[in-house]
Parts: structure tokens; sequence; C-alpha cells
């Protein structure tokens, strides 16, 4: 899966989750208020079925000592008969607290509901106070069922719209495929033809030539090294799973300084002018993928530069840093250009790889890439292998 094609999946993946996530909240805490509503209407509707009991053998009993031998006990359920005064009289529980309040009310972790005898049949009973425990376990349970529900809608959906993407994703998939395909068929191509340009030039006696000709040949040159670099990057990309590495003490000024000279005609071509400082540096890694990143950050220094401009290349033993004042990127579109087939810049053709093999080569080996970039003034790549250098 290609990085475009795996960001998209999972930037709709996750709002999708997100979203739903959202709208199960919403849908659960409404759910939950109601179930609580439900289980207080219910508790105070069997307190007061249960107070109904209580007056009936109030009503039927001829003294407090019969009322206390015929009351019918309920274990979810404390009960306590309190005078006018609001002196106590009988309780169920010894350390039963009866606070003053009416009807139906929460304190202490309890549900209590007071019911006033009204007719004085046993005239010392004025009050009925009824406790029950609060619908606490009730909710706990509502939250754990709601919890599991939650947990396994959005694994379920995140599963069916995961499969969901992945199938409307296809056709991208089959497009950039076919694209593959494409840059594949077109390189083994290019084989023939460019070898045969690029050693023709190279044995070419150029001594004869006038400056017309010698003017003619130099163009040819240029876009025949931009060729051969272009070729350089799809063959690298087409091969990169397979190859292995061959890791080797790299001479680092000197690499950097072969990449310059064999840019020399297109930075020449352009009028660049290339300033380098280079600090003795050695880097253990395969030597072929350093000349990829080398290259492709001289060739967009070069391709994207102003003509007249200047190059700095500053290489150390922890980094190497290649600026140019060229036309530079825009901020939104910096996290966009190390995906593979993304241009900013029609004019200056390409495919679009070059840096996202940079990239590529970067993780491989855990190195950091920086970029900085301004409209119209510049665009600077500092790659860093502090922990890779030796």
């Amino acid at each position: 899966m290609h990085g475009p094609e795996r960001k998209s999946l999972i930037r709709f993946v996750s709002l999708f989750v997100v979203l739903n996530t959202i709208f199960l909240l919403i849908i659960s805490t409404m759910y939950y208020y109601y179930q609580k509503n439900i289980f207080l209407e219910a508790r105070h509707n069997s307190m007061m079925y249960y107070s109904g009991n209580l007056l009936h053998h109030i009503y039927s009993s001829k003294n407090l000592t019969e009322l206390k031998s015929h009351l019918s006990k309920d274990p979810r359920f404390d009960i306590g008969f309190l005078t006018k005064n609001h002196e106590i009289l009988y309780t169920s529980a010894p350390n039963l607290v009866i606070p003053l309040g009416t009807d139906f009310f929460e304190y202490q972790n309890h549900f209590f509901y007071i019911d006033t005898v009204e007719l004085e049949h046993l005239k010392e009973i004025h009050y009925i106070v009824i406790r029950a425990r609060t619908i606490e376990t009730e909710l706990e349970q509502t939250r754990k069922s709601i919890y599991l529900f939650l947990l396994f809608s959005i694994v379920f959906l995140s599963i069916v719209i995961y499969a969901l993407s992945k199938l409307f994703l296809h056709p991208l998939r089959d497009t950039i495929a076919k694209l593959d395909r494409f840059i594949r068929d077109t390189t083994h191509e290019l084989n023939t033809p460019l070898s045969v340009i690029t050693m023709s030039i190279e044995q070419l006696n150029k001594e004869h030539l006038d400056a017309k000709q010698l003017k003619q040949i130099n163009r040819i040159h240029v876009a025949s090294r931009t060729i051969s670099n272009l070729y350089n990057d799809l063959t690298f990309l087409m091969m990169y799973e397979q190859n292995q590495n061959h890791n080797i003490a790299i001479d680092m000024p000197l690499l950097v300084e072969e990449r310059l000279e064999y840019f020399r005609p297109l930075a020449d071509a352009k009028r660049i002018t290339v300033h380098a400082h280079l600090e003795p540096s050695t880097l253990i890694m395969d030597r072929d993928k350093m000349i990829r990143i080398i290259d492709n950050l001289l060739s967009n220094a070069i391709k994207y530069n102003k003509p007249s401009g200047a190059i700095d290349i500053s290489l150390t033993a922890k980094f190497l840093r290649i600026s140019d004042t060229g036309i530079g990127i825009s901020g939104d579109k910096l996290d966009e250009i190390f995906n593979r087939y993304t241009r900013f810049d029609e004019a200056n053709g390409g495919f679009g790889i070059g840096l996202n093999l940079i990239q590529m080569i970067c993780q491989e080996y855990r190195f950091a890439i920086a970029v900085d970039s301004e409209i119209a003034k510049g665009t600077a790549f500092t790659i860093t292998w502090e922990s890779a250098s030796r």
C-alpha cells in the first residue's frame, strides 16, 4: 500500500471512528439518564407501595406492641415511626439516622421516603420513615453494559469501515499499480537509447567543433544528465525492495564532490553558483543509497532554482544540508512533498519520486530529514545521521 493510499485510508477510518464514537456517546448518555430515571421512579414507587402496607398495619393494630408483631418486613427497606415532634418510636435498624424532609429525597447515600399518618388511630405515630439503598448498583451495571456496547460497536464498525474503505480504494490502488507498470516499462525502454546518447557524448571529439556546435552538444549533455538521473531514480525505485544493502565506510566529502562534478553541467547551464563547505566525515551505509539522496537533493536544488541563483552545501560529521535560492514551497504543501508522484511545479517535469526515495532511505537508516522553505526565497533540506555516524 502506497503512502497516499495509506494516508487516505487512515484519515477516512479515523474520521468515521471519531464521528461514530461521538454519536454512540450521545446515544449512550441519553440511554443512561433514561435508565436512571426509570430506576428512580421504580424505587420511589416501591417505597410508596411499602408505605401503604405499613399504613394498613397501623390502622389495623390496636397499639404499638401489636403493630410491631404484625409488621411485614422487606429486606430492601429500613423503617422508622416518629411522633409529631419527630421523636423516634420504633426503628428496624439500630443505626437508622432519620433526617428531616418531605416525601422522597436522598440523604447520606440512601433514599428516604417520609409519609404522614393522616388518621390518628395510633396517636403516637405521625410519620412513617422508609430508608432504601441508592440505585448505584443498578447504575453501575448499566454503565458496564454501556461500556461493553461502546467497545463492541466501535471495534465492529471500525473493522467494517476498514474493509469497506479498502474496497472503495481498490480503483485508486489499480491506478497506482498501472502507473508503476508504466514507469517500469518506460525505464526499460529508456535504457538502450540513454546509454547510446551518453556514450556518444563522452566519445565525441569536441576540439573541432565551433562555438555554436559546442553549445548544442552541451545542451544535449545537460539533457542526458537530467534523463540519466531520472532513469537512476526509476531503476532504484523499481528494485528497492529486492536490493540488498552493501554498507561500507563512505568518505562523504569525496562523494559530495563527485556528485557535484556530475551535476556541474546542469548548474552551469542555469549559471548557478555552488558554495560548498565540506568537513571531514565518514558514514557507514550503502553507497548507492547515499548517492540517490545527494543526487536528488542537488537535482531539485538546480531544477527549482532561479537563473543565476546559488546553492549552499554544508557537510559535517553529523548532517548534510543543501539549500537553494529557488521558488520555495508553501507551508501547507510541506507535509505532502514526500508523497510519491506528488509534484508542485508542472513546468519542471519529473515523476515526483525523488523526495519519496529520500524519505524511504532516511526511514531505513533512521536518518532525520528536515525541510525549511519560503516562497520565492528558497528551500533547504537537512539530513541528520548523528546516531549512524562513525
